[in-house]
């Protein structure tokens, strides 16, 4: 077991167990049981209050958990800017991110951003449409997947998808942006 006697204790495994993480999940249960022992009750009841003020429900809290313990211990400036994007540029409600808060371990500005600004762009120019695409799904995507069927793909239609993911040119640049969400809501 990862935890030592001394370190891990049967309360530890219960408050794990509470939340419906079986044992049998080896990798999951493991991660959660490290997160129950790094961070102290205080400090748990402290991370659900911030969720909690972006709108995060106590069940969205333990699905999150669930999902991915790990989630815990981000900073609360990281995950702020994340909230932030995803819930007020584009659209998602909080229990969108509750459901899938792997989303929170990638970079805002390496893969969230552009990633969304690709996929902002082919809605807004009718490429795709919201039915086709899930930006869950694609933001687990590899690099090497976003480049070739996403970006190269539609290279002809719009020139300036690889400028827009790398980041050398905005949404603004095409006379786009985040701030349009009355016509595009959460994918």
């Amino acid at each position: 077991m990862l935890c030592h006697k001394t370190e891990c204790s049967k309360e530890d495994v219960n408050k794990v167990m509470s939340t419906g993480i079986e044992p049998s999940s080896s990798a999951t249960f493991m991660k959660a049981l490290v997160v129950t022992f790094m961070v102290d009750a205080s400090k748990r009841e402290q991370k659900m209050q911030f969720y909690k003020e972006r709108g995060w429900t106590e069940d969205d809290f333990v699905l999150a958990f669930r999902k991915h313990p790990l989630f815990m211990t981000f900073s609360e400036k990281n995950i702020s800017s994340k909230m932030d994007f995803l819930l007020n540029k584009m659209g998602w409600q909080p229990a969108n991110v509750a459901g899938d808060p792997y989303v929170l371990t990638y970079s805002l500005e390496k893969r969230i951003i552009p990633t969304c600004s690709v996929i902002r762009v082919l809605l807004l120019k009718g490429l795709i449409t919201k039915g086709e695409c899930s930006l869950v799904s694609i933001l687990k995507k590899s690099e090497k997947y976003l480049l070739n069927k996403i970006v190269l793909k539609y290279q002809e239609q719009v020139p300036e998808l690889l400028s827009i993911y790398q980041g050398k040119m905005g949404l603004a640049d095409l006379g786009l942006g985040f701030e349009d969400r009355a016509r595009l809501n959460h994918l």
